[in-house]
C-alpha cells in the first residue's frame, strides 16, 4: 500500500472514530450562576434539544456536599428522546462555593459546558449592604485624589507635596490594576478558584474601576509636579534605586513565567506584595517631609479624610463577604486590598495628627503668609 493511501486510511478511520466515541447533543441548564440562602432550595430547568442515537445516563454531581446538594443525580435518557426538560431541585446546607455539573455514560461532546456556578450565604441583605459599601468606598478613594489636584491648580505651585509619594503612588497603582484586572481573566481566575475551590474572587467589579481610575488620577498629578512652581522639589534618588529595584523584580518574574516556573496568578501575587510594599513606604516621604517643614500646607487634609474612609469601609466590606460566605480566606487572598485599606488607616491617622495637633497652630499663619515665603 503507498504511503499517500495509508494515510488517508488512518484519517478516515480516526474520523470515524471521533464520531462514534462521542455524540454532538444540545444539553444546557437554563442559568449558569445561582445565589441560595443556606437550607434554602432553588429549582433549575435541565434541557436536551437534539436527539441522542443509543441509552444514555446523565451524571449529576457537585463537588462539596456538605454545600450543595441535588435531588438528582442520575437521569436515565432513552436513545428515541429528541426534545426533553428535567427539573433539578438544588439545596443549600452551608455557605460557600461549589459547582453543579453534568457527566454522561456514553461520553456527550457538549456536557463539558453543562454546568452551574452556585453560591450559599447567610443573607441576601448581607450581599446588598456589601455591594452598597463597596461602591461607597470605591466612591469615597476615587474623588480622594482631587482635593489634593485641585489645591495645585488653585495654588498653581506643588511644593509641600512630596515628589517621592507622587510616583511610588503612580507604580503602586499600575501594580494593582495589573493585579485586579488579571483575576477577572478566565485563565488565571480557574488558577484562582483550582487553588481556592470553595472560595469567590476576591475582586470586585469596583476594584478594577478604582484601580484604573486612580492610575489615570496619579499620573495626572505628575503631570502637575512638572508644570507648577515646585521651587527644589524633586524625585530622590532613595525613590529612583526603590523603582529600578522593582523593576528588576517584575523582569525576573516575566521570565520566570515564560519559563513556565511560576503561573500568572503567581506573577499577580508578587505584583500585589510590590503594590503592598510601596503602601507601606510611600507616606514616609510625605510624613518626614510634613515633619521637616513643621508644617503640612500643600498637603490636602481633604485627601485624607476620604481616604481614611475608603480604608475603614473597604475592610468593611470584606469582613461582611468572609463571614456571608464563610470565605475568610479570601480576606488573605486579596492580600493588596486588606493591606491596603489597613495601612491607609494608621498613616492617615498619624497626617490627622500631624495637621490638627502637631502643625495645627501654625496652619492659619501659613496660609496667610504662603506667598512671602513660596
Amino acid at each position: 500500500m503507498k504511503r499517500s493511501t495509508l494515510i488517508t486510511v488512518v484519517l478516515i478511520s480516526y474520523t470515524l472514530f471521533c464520531c462514534v466515541s462521542y455524540t454532538y447533543a444540545n444539553l444546557f441548564f437554563n442559568t449558569t450562576d445561582l445565589t441560595l440562602l443556606v437550607n434554602d432550595s432553588s429549582t433549575i430547568t435541565l434541557t436536551l434539544t437534539d436527539p441522542i442515537p443509543e441509552n444514555t445516563t446523565l451524571f449529576l454531581t457537585t463537588k462539596h456536599k456538605d454545600i450543595l446538594t441535588a435531588n438528582v443525580s442520575q437521569i436515565e435518557v432513552p436513545n428515541s428522546t429528541n426534545y426533553k426538560k428535567w427539573q433539578v431541585k438544588l439545596l443549600g446546607h452551608d455557605v460557600g462555593h461549589d459547582i453543579l455539573k453534568v457527566d454522561s455514560l456514553p461520553p456527550l461532546k457538549e456536557t463539558g459546558e453543562t454546568f452551574v456556578r452556585v453560591t450559599v450565604q447567610h443573607s441576601n441583605e448581607l450581599a446588598l449592604i456589601s455591594e452598597i459599601v463597596g461602591w461607597i468606598y470605591f466612591v469615597a478613594w476615587s474623588i480622594s485624589f482631587y482635593p489634593q489636584m485641585y489645591e495645585n491648580w488653585v495654588r498653581k505651585s506643588v511644593v509641600g507635596l512630596n515628589f517621592d509619594f507622587t510616583v511610588l503612588n503612580v507604580l503602586g497603582f499600575v501594580l494593582y490594576s495589573m493585579f485586579n484586572i488579571g483575576l477577572w481573566m478566565p485563565e488565571i481566575e480557574k488558577e484562582y478558584f483550582d487553588r481556592n475551590p470553595r472560595g469567590l474572587n476576591p475582586v470586585q467589579l469596583n476594584d478594577i474601576f478604582f484601580s484604573i481610575h486612580a492610575v489615570v488620577a496619579t499620573v495626572i498629578t505628575v503631570i502637575q509636579c512638572y508644570i507648577y512652581e515646585r521651587a527644589d522639589q524633586h524625585v530622590s534618588w532613595t525613590a529612583k534605586l526603590i523603582m529600578i529595584f522593582y523593576g528588576l523584580i517584575l523582569t525576573v518574574l516575566l521570565v520566570f513565567v515564560n519559563l513556565n516556573k511560576i503561573m500568572w496568578l503567581d506573577f499577580l501575587y508578587y505584583c500585589s506584595y510590590i503594590k503592598l510594599s510601596i503602601t507601606l513606604i510611600k507616606y514616609i516621604p510625605q510624613g518626614v517631609m510634613n515633619y521637616k517643614r513643621k508644617s503640612t500646607i500643600g498637603w490636602s487634609i481633604g485627601n485624607i479624610f476620604l481616604d481614611f474612609t475608603g480604608g475603614i469601609l473597604s475592610i468593611l466590606q470584606m469582613i461582611i463577604n468572609a463571614y456571608n460566605y464563610n470565605d475568610w480566606a479570601s480576606v488573605f487572598g486579596d492580600p493588596t486590598k486588606f493591606g491596603l485599606g489597613l495601612l491607609s488607616i494608621i498613616f492617615d491617622i498619624i497626617f490627622f495628627l500631624q495637621h490638627y495637633v502637631f502643625y495645627g497652630h501654625r496652619l492659619l499663619f501659613e496660609k496667610k503668609s504662603f506667598k512671602n515665603w513660596k
